[in-house]
């Protein structure tokens, strides 16, 4: 696991006894997170890539089963569970916006769950620019002409990206595609999450690092 999910784990499990101590649930000497130090912050060197290889990368993105979600992560500055549970009906694409309000993850014993963004920032709109428009344009008449050739084995789930039949996307799936895409084409390493900073490294070129903060919520 990593540093960050270490110190999570331990700061949850020192919750949950503590309270459980104040509770007389049991005996404060018998407290098992007592006398575990908690693991030391590291911290990590954070990979960005140059504009060059994001640029390089959304060509590549064409040759792709899941280009168009590398490329709208790259252009929104989306969170992977805001993008699988993005659908439609929070998509205006004659204004070119878009409403971050729905998360899709899978959970084991639950399999995929739909649930809130994270934070109360992180319910947001944002502004699509014209090439990202033009992505989805693309990508809902993938699905109209999907929906004509399949007919009844055509799953009409209301989500922007999914499966050619119409299911959802799995989150986990598109995470593996991508690191196996960084490795096949010698990319420099880049985590899928990292799309968020390569869209913040193109926006902070023409528009202000508060409208970016925003837009990443």
């Amino acid at each position: 696991l990593s540093n960050t999910t270490s110190l999570h784990l331990h700061r949850l499990l020192r919750t949950a006894f503590n309270w459980a101590v104040d509770a007389d649930l049991i005996g404060a000497g018998n407290n098992p997170i007592a006398k575990v130090k908690a693991p030391k912050k590291v911290d990590s060197e954070l990979v960005i890539w140059e504009e060059e290889t994001i640029h390089d990368f959304l060509g590549l993105c064409d040759q792709h089963i899941y280009g168009d979600v590398f490329s709208f992560a790259i252009r929104t500055g989306m969170r992977r569970s805001e993008i699988c549970g993005l659908k439609w009906d929070a998509v205006d694409l004659e204004s070119g916006r878009l409403e971050v309000k729905a998360t899709l993850q899978r959970l084991k014993g639950h399999g995929l769950v739909t649930g809130t963004p994270k934070t109360e920032r992180s319910c947001r709109n944002i502004a699509l620019a014209p090439e990202t428009v033009e992505l989805l344009r693309d990508v809902r008449g993938a699905q109209i002409l999907a929906k004509m050739e399949l007919g009844p084995l055509w799953q009409d789930t209301g989500f922007v990206f999914t499966h050619p039949n119409g299911t959802p996307l799995i989150p986990d799936q598109i995470t593996q595609d991508f690191a196996s895409v960084i490795k096949r084409f010698d990319l420099p390493h880049l985590t899928f999450h990292g799309l968020r900073h390569a869209f913040a490294t193109l926006a902070l070129k023409n528009i202000s690092p508060k409208i970016v903060s925003h837009a990443l919520g």
